[in-house]
């Protein structure tokens, strides 16, 4: 199964980003990569080694650049493939590959690299699809997530539940073949066809489960900024992310519209959002609207810090916006503790029962990393609830989710025809579903127009 730009020519794309560095990476793929490399340079006859030589054309000195060679199928796409270290001047790296190009390559289509690797076996769909993540994981946390991904542990998971599921429907299938045949049996009974149903049910259940976890470590925990008008907000935002991203003033109500910002919270990939300040009422149609986004923003966050004033009293503000954390995840940064307080403490506790407390100050970043810790806390909380694990298999995608739902729905109509005693070809059906959508998920069953997206999201290079 290979798509008509696959066909038997070589590809070259730069591997490194653009813009001035000290490398730059050409990755050139394909049967004719070696004989086209070498007519430009002189390239080790050893595999894998690496080799100082200079890049020319027409006897016209280029770069003096760092080949290695490997030969397929031990390569990242299976094929013969050849990496030239260059230096990092645009330049150059513009040269080298019009140079092979003019030889006969042909520059690479987004992902071509990754898709090569799936169609030549070397790596599936799930991992492919990792190799994206880890480049574009923003913290650690995201980057182990990918990595497991990558290293194969989400597919051996579905390995595992497919080849289970393979013997349940092979035993149903012969029992329906041969079931005016008493004398032949079957590799499972249907007690024991019953109960690995049950058991994969379960497996499928909690990589769902994981889901929820798999995509805050991906996309980001939204985490909005909300308070009333001048309560510090937005310099609760600078002081953070230690930088100006927010115009601060005395006056209230500075803040009209929500601000996002991606945020590394101690490993976890976070976005911040700051959010106009809300007051009980308002004449100003603009301030209007940016409460209107604020009431949106913290709906769909998936937490929120409130921003108390410590140094006035309790407001009607305040109440309100208590009222619209009921049923969230939030952290109380009591600010202002630069100065004189004034906040009467029994009662924002009755406003925010049960809720992590943490005096601050935004202006004077006094109380930042106890808040990033509580912050922190409440985060590994959401992860905990998921029973997620740095070491865990997690699914952080939407596609994987969406095949494992559909799994999950035809394996749960399978179980309830053998619990019910119903016909064994209806049974064997269902479960044949279930494997044609873990089959997508891991791409052996994948149709070409969702292979064709998933690659088309990927970097030229990759």
């Amino acid at each position: 199964m290979n798509p008509s730009f696959l066909a038997q020519d070589s590809i070259v794309a730069l591997a490194t980003p653009r813009g001035e560095g000290a490398i730059g990476v050409v990755r050139l793929s394909g049967p004719d990569s070696i004989a086209l490399a070498s007519s430009f340079m002189t390239l080790s006859s050893v595999p894998r080694q690496a080799r100082l030589s200079v890049f020319h054309h027409k006897g016209r000195r280029i770069d003096q650049v760092i080949a290695t060679i490997f030969h397929g199928p031990k390569s990242f796409t299976g094929e013969d493939m050849v990496e030239i270290s260059c230096h990092g001047g645009e330049s150059i790296l513009r040269q080298v590959i019009e140079c092979l190009v003019q030889a006969g390559a042909r520059l690479a289509e987004r992902g071509e690299f990754s898709q090569r690797a799936f169609f030549n076996g070397k790596m599936d769909l799930l991992q492919a699809e990792a190799v994206a993540d880890i480049i574009s994981a923003r913290t650690a946390e995201s980057g182990r997530a990918a990595l497991s991904n990558l290293e194969g542990r989400l597919s051996g998971k579905i390995r595992e539940i497919r080849n289970a599921l393979v013997e349940a429907a092979a035993s149903l299938e012969v029992a329906v073949d041969h079931s005016d045949d008493p004398t032949v049996g079957t590799a499972l009974t249907f007690r024991e066809i019953g109960e690995s149903l049950d058991a994969q049910a379960k497996n499928i259940g909690r990589l769902l489960r994981s889901y929820e976890s798999g995509r805050l470590l991906k996309e980001g925990v939204k985490i909005a900024i909300a308070g009333r008008p001048n309560s510090g907000k937005s310099s609760l935002l600078n002081s953070l992310l230690s930088f100006d991203r927010a115009i601060v003033s005395p006056h209230p109500g500075t803040t009209r519209d929500t601000l996002e910002e991606g945020f590394d919270l101690l490993g976890i990939p976070a976005v911040l959002i700051d959010t106009a300040g809300l007051r009980a009422h308002s004449a100003d149609p603009v301030e209007k609207i940016g409460m209107e986004r604020t009431h949106r923003a913290i709906q769909e966050s998936d937490m929120a810090v409130v921003v108390l004033d410590s140094a006035s009293e309790v407001s009607t503000e305040d109440e309100n916006i208590a009222r619209l954390m009921n049923g969230k995840k939030v952290v109380v940064a009591l600010n202002k503790n630069d100065l004189p307080p004034q906040a009467d403490m029994p009662r924002v506790r009755s406003l925010f029962p049960n809720k992590p407390m943490v005096s601050i100050s935004a202006l004077k970043g006094h109380g930042m990393q106890n808040l990033l810790e509580s912050l922190r806390g409440q985060i590994s909380g959401i992860l905990i609830e998921e029973k997620i694990e740095n070491s865990e298999t997690v699914v952080t995608s939407i596609r994987h989710r969406d095949c494992l739902a559909r799994a999950n729905e035809s394996l749960a109509r399978a179980w309830e025809v053998i619990r019910k005693g119903g016909a064994e070809e209806l049974a064997a059906l269902e479960i044949r579903e279930t494997l044609e959508s873990l089959g997508e998920l891991t791409g052996e069953s994948a149709q070409d127009d969702i292979l064709k997206k998933i690659f088309s999201g990927f970097c030229i290079g990759k």
